[in-house]
């Protein structure tokens, strides 16, 4: 299929499930809210293990060889290869995974929302609503989530992040790409998966909501000018310079998020976010969000994982620099 999110190739089923409203994709399988999490790891496709073996290969005489220090990662029921790694790598179960996650949102109060696989099994996810909301001006809300994803192709680390989605048009925002930001607690594969310490680190995560906000505020009361959009734009979206003519030309990000800005965005009109640093930000991320890439799962992760992602944290970064 054309969608990042693969059907199991033995339960036919996506492999994502969702409680409350049906995601950006709809695909996967809906649950009640308190579901217990073995029927999430289920229907979320993630009822598997990963398993480690050695890299075979064979030369033109038929003599199989054993590559050193080198192990491929495989599904245990689909068999399917998701990677090959170094002798030194830890695997993160899902099971693992997903079982820590669900005990610290029990323990927290918060809500799981949404859990599921991309890439056949090669990134796990689980988004949480951490049930807190606040408003940058007027009705314009923000709600907090908490973000767990781990890989199996050696390509990630297990990451917990902070994030935030704007309510009036379901923008995600601070996800945060660098491993030393305070908004994001990572794990490497080169160590066993430590839940105390995963724990801890993504306490101190959370407790960062209100400094966040206050960031938001910040931005919606510094009015910019065209010039000053159009300069930042260019920044993350560059123009593409023609020898032939020896000109420069404007990329379709850059238009794109200029009209946004100027009054075509979800929630640009209102007082406080148009021609603001607020409204900039969130033209980029709607952007990110729901315009840029092939289809809707391919957008999200680029958006959440990829360089989507990369480059709604340096707009941040930009403009509250």
């Amino acid at each position: 299929m054309a969608h990042l999110i693969e059907n199991n190739v033995i339960t036919g089923k996506a492999e994502i499930a969702y409680a409350n409203k049906t995601p950006w994709h709809g695909l996967g399988q809906q649950l009640t809210q308190d579901a217990p999490i073995d029927v999430w790891r289920k229907e979320a496709g993630l009822d598997w293990s990963a398993k480690l073996s050695p890299v075979i290969y064979t030369t033109d005489n038929e003599i199989y060889s054993e590559m050193p220090n080198q192990k491929v990662i495989y599904r245990d029921d689909t068999n399917q290869p998701l990677g090959v790694v170094t002798d030194r790598y830890k695997v993160h179960q899902p099971a693992e995974v997903l079982e820590f996650f669900n005990t610290l949102v029990q323990s927290a109060g918060f809500t799981l929302e949404v859990a599921g696989a991309i890439k056949g099994g090669k990134r796990i996810w689980a988004l949480a609503n951490v049930n807190r909301e606040a408003v940058v001006l007027q009705d314009d809300a923000v709600r907090g989530y908490l973000l767990l994803s781990t890989s199996f192709d050696g390509t990630a680390a297990t990451i917990g992040q902070f994030t935030s989605i704007r309510v009036v048009c379901n923008n995600t925002l601070s996800m945060a790409d660098q491993e030393a930001a305070p908004s994001r607690v990572v794990l490497t594969h080169g160590t066993q998966f430590d839940e105390s310490l995963m724990r801890d680190r993504l306490g101190l995560v959370i407790s960062g909501f209100d400094g966040m906000m206050d960031k938001y505020r910040k931005l919606a009361r510094q009015g910019v000018s065209s010039e000053f959009a159009k300069e930042f734009t260019n920044t993350l979206f560059p123009a593409a310079y023609n020898h032939q003519t020896n000109t420069f030309k404007e990329s379709r990000g850059f238009k794109r998020v200029i009209e946004l800005f100027d009054g075509a965005g979800m929630g640009s009109n209102n007082q406080g976010v148009y021609g603001t640093k607020w409204g900039l930000l969130n033209a980029v991320t709607q952007y990110v969000d729901h315009e840029r890439g092939h289809n809707v799962d391919s957008r999200m992760n680029n958006a959440w994982f990829g360089n989507g992602n990369r480059m709604k944290t340096q707009a941040e970064e930009l403009l509250l620099a």
